[in-house]
């Protein structure tokens, strides 16, 4: 996997519509892989949300709910991306075990 193609972002909130169309034109502009957002202030994430914000690839995501109107954390990554299947939510990160085709395990998070 290519760090390079890793967007992370303290987004500063994720309610408005207008600040999703941001996130979205950045994802496909850059045409990242791994999307980490910090600071969502959303209680709840749903698929719908992810898919309408990122992309349609981006159907895998973990996310930590924010507290109130404060934190929260969102880690997405597209269709072709191998997950090992291990992810972490603590209360002020999520980690993602990936494993590339390569055999060479990392981890990426928020």
């Amino acid at each position: 996997m290519d760090p390079s193609k890793i967007l992370i972002w303290n987004v500063r909130g994720l309610n408005a519509s207008a600040r999703q169309d941001a996130v979205r034109a950045e994802v496909v502009s850059s045409g990242v892989d791994v999307v980490c957002l910090q600071e969502t202030k959303m209680q709840d994430i749903s698929r719908f949300l992810v898919i309408r914000m990122l992309g349609p690839d981006f159907a895998n995501f973990v996310f930590r709910p924010s507290i109130g109107a404060s934190g929260g954390i969102l880690v997405a990554w597209k269709d072709h991306i191998n997950w090992a299947g291990v992810s972490r939510v603590d209360d002020h990160s999520v980690s993602i075990l990936f494993h590339p085709v390569d055999d060479v395990e990392w981890w990426a998070g928020g």
